[in-house]
């Protein structure tokens, strides 16, 4: 029998025209499988670039005005060193604050229980433990540079006493004193946080006069 007889196909091709058109076909595959893994890519690309840009554009959300504690030697400084905020600044994001709370009463798992309630609402909470430095209800302590982080943490209680350290962070304690009773109710709260807060006693703006109950001491 002839090579002819030999090489020919069923159908009337030859073998090698069966073979190229077979290498044919897995090119094609491959070029399409090349081009669809290449538009997966660009569109994952594309994907992360809106993501970006629209963090970017609304990250001014979480922006607290006046965030003075970050400006460095050049911050106007009030009575007793505190950091003055821009007029017309409100308190820090709960996100944004670390607050740590310290039971000075007898009521056993008083701070633990605080510290839960302040965790709920958003706030970045320390270890909670007991204190002896407690005086009234509540009292909020802060360093110079925590100003509207501890005007955050006081919008959750019912006039707390507000006391300034030298803490060089912006970190707040909360120390719980006899006749607390509970935090305001959330609602409460979050209606203060939309509020600028009061400017600290010998910053631009300042009142003559504050409430004695939120008056800053130094400590």
């Amino acid at each position: 029998m002839s090579s002819s007889h030999r090489d020919a196909h069923p159908y009337g091709r030859s073998n090698d025209d069966v073979r190229r058109r077979d290498q044919r076909r897995r090119r094609q595959r491959r070029v399409r499988i090349t081009q669809l893994v290449v538009f997966s890519l660009a569109m994952i690309g594309m994907i992360c670039a809106l993501t970006f840009a629209f963090t970017q554009l609304t990250a001014d959300d979480d922006v607290v005005a006046a965030g003075p504690s970050d400006a460095g030697a050049d911050v106007a400084t009030g009575k007793d060193g505190v950091h003055c905020p821009d007029p017309g600044a409100k308190p820090a994001k709960p996100k944004k604050v670390e607050v740590s709370v310290l039971n000075g009463t007898s009521r056993s798992g008083l701070a633990a229980s605080v510290s839960e309630t302040l965790a709920d609402r958003g706030f970045s909470t320390g270890k909670a433990g007991n204190t002896k430095a407690a005086s009234g209800s509540v009292t909020i302590v802060y360093g110079p540079a925590g100003y509207l982080q501890a005007s955050a943490v006081a919008a959750e209680f019912s006039k707390p006493a507000l006391k300034l350290d030298d803490r060089e962070d912006t970190t707040v304690d909360v120390l719980v004193g006899d006749g607390f009773k509970d935090v305001v109710d959330e609602d409460v709260a979050a209606k203060t946080l939309k509020k600028a807060v009061k400017m600290p006693a010998g910053c631009s703006g300042a009142e003559d006069s504050q409430d004695s109950s939120t008056q800053d001491t130094k400590g």
